[in-house]
């Protein structure tokens, strides 16, 4: 529908600040307009403002107000940083990438769209530290989203430190738990064959929230610790036997009853309902190993008449 404005010159009759002047222009408040050719004088088409007429109106005293952008009210929604909309009983990625830039996880996907709406969400960002950040990202007077429950890897890292590992003891040889001085001593790191865990097992799965979380255990390190006061430090050999063991160790003095344990570090991986594995990054310091007494004793040469 058209709008009809007094010809330049003629009296406003409609009570509005607007009218053509003799070049043909129509003005409105501080906004002018050319008249379109397809409108009869006096008139102006709505579609040929640009929109105006849609999106304002006239105030009382005739000025021409464009009218305040609306107030959208907004839903929001969190999700778990899975690439592809992967599923999130599955998605280790949102642990693993928060584990390379230094935040707790997991990494977590913000969007928004108008309240009511079937439309595509708007993507807002994504953070590594959702708890801090969400609320930040969301705009005022929404309600904050809150992702689905998944563990961070603090609380993975936690629970596999907390599995029941096996411990492992020392193995010597010569045999017997009886070794000389000045002769080379052989020692190996032995794991138990019983239900807990030692590295090449898998862990039953753990469940954490809404994640089926599996372990295998790897070595870390292993520190021998002799008994006279010296230890290998640490290494990654199990050791061995005579002749290709290369942890090995000679007394220098007599010993009656030498203390001798290993000192072990587990590692790992952990994979989430079947996936991918992932390293666990984190160690598991196993205390109180065995400890094995050995006799160091000292060989007396002797002559016998026949």
């Amino acid at each position: 529908m058209a709008l009809s404005f007094p010809m330049a010159g003629e009296p406003n009759t409609h009570g509005v600040g607007a009218g053509l002047n003799s070049s043909g222009v129509t003005a409105i408040g501080t906004q002018t307009f050319k008249r379109p050719s397809t409108a009869a004088p006096g008139q102006v088409d709505p579609v040929n403002m640009a929109g105006e007429w849609k999106n304002g109106g006239f105030s009382p005293q005739g000025q021409y107000v464009k009218a305040p952008e609306p107030k959208v009210k907004w839903e929001t929604k969190a999700e778990i940083g899975c690439p592809g909309g992967g599923e999130v009983t599955s998605c280790t990625y949102a642990i693993s990438v928060c584990q390379d830039r230094g935040g707790p996880g997991p990494l977590t996907y913000l969007y928004r769209r108008p309240e009511g709406s079937t439309g595509a969400w708007e993507f807002l960002g994504e953070t590594c530290y959702p708890a801090r950040d969400i609320p930040a990202m969301v705009p005022a007077g929404v309600p904050v989203p809150q992702p689905p429950p998944v563990p961070t890897l603090a609380q993975i890292q936690q629970a596999f430190r907390e599995l029941p590992f096996a411990k492992p003891s020392v193995s010597v040889q010569p045999v017997g738990n009886k070794t000389l001085v000045n002769l080379p001593t052989y020692f190996a790191a032995t794991w138990p064959a019983d239900n807990t865990l030692a590295p090449g097992d898998i862990s039953e799965p753990v469940q954490l929230l809404s994640w089926s979380v599996e372990f295998k255990i790897d070595e870390h390190s292993y520190n021998y610790a002799f008994g006279d006061g010296a230890s290998t430090g640490a290494t990654t050999s199990v050791g061995g036997t005579y002749p290709d063991g290369d942890i090995r160790h000679t007394y220098t003095t007599p010993i009656p009853a030498a203390q001798v344990h290993v000192d072990a570090k587990l590692t790992g991986q952990y994979r989430v309902n079947g996936g991918e594995w992932e390293d666990i990054d984190t160690i598991a310091d196993l205390q109180d190993e065995p400890v094995a007494t050995l006799a160091v004793l000292e060989a007396h040469a002797r002559l016998y008449n026949n």
